[in-house]
């Protein structure tokens, strides 16, 4: 019986369906498929997080979905077609009905990488409508709001969200700017303090 061992769970190659077998490539064992030549990498995962102030408050919204009950930033991973920029504008309108008018850049990056995971969160400062109240969208958040910052302790905050908005308020990093480089290719954005 085959391995059910690439990432997407399968034992058939994602490209033509032919059976893939086990093979060191890259000094890793890997799937391939000895039919069309392709070979399944570990797909990491990107997300997204808000970090929004209003005055001496941060937005938090209350999960609605695993870990329910825990208060994170509004955050949500990238679909393929999104940048990330476009992913952070989506979630923020997606868990707290807010719309952004300002990003102004990545302040915190983290990694985490186990056997069963690669993932890259990113953070960034954004400005959302001043004129509008967050409201959940009942699914992913059951509860969005402005939290004052002396009060994070009065709400289940997630140990990370905690992290970020303590330590965005100790260190004021400096956002990294997302530029395009003329001549350089469309669908690449580049971020750094420029």
């Amino acid at each position: 019986m085959a391995e059910l061992a690439n990432d997407l769970g399968s034992p058939f190659c994602p490209k033509c369906g032919g059976r893939t077998i086990r093979k060191v490539v890259g000094g890793r064992e890997r799937d391939t498929c000895p039919d069309c030549g392709y070979t399944q990498y570990t797909v990491a995962t990107i997300g997204i997080g808000a970090l929004v102030f209003r005055g001496d408050s941060v937005l938090l919204v209350e999960r609605g979905i695993p870990p329910v009950g825990i208060w994170t930033v509004p955050s949500g991973f990238l679909e393929q077609d999104d940048d990330i920029t476009s992913a952070l504008v989506r979630e923020v309108k997606e868990e707290t009905a807010l719309d952004v008018t300002n990003v102004q850049g990545i302040v915190i990056v983290r990694n985490t990488v186990r056997t069963d995971k690669n993932d890259l969160y990113v953070v960034m400062l954004c400005d959302v409508d001043k004129n509008q109240q967050p409201e959940p969208d009942g699914r992913e958040s059951t509860q969005a709001r402005f939290v004052p910052t002396s009060e994070l302790d009065t709400v289940g905050i997630s140990e990370f969200s905690r992290w970020i908005v303590t330590h965005y308020l100790h260190h004021k990093p400096t956002p990294m700017k997302m530029i395009t480089i003329p001549g350089y290719r469309a669908d690449a954005k580049v971020f750094g303090n420029f």
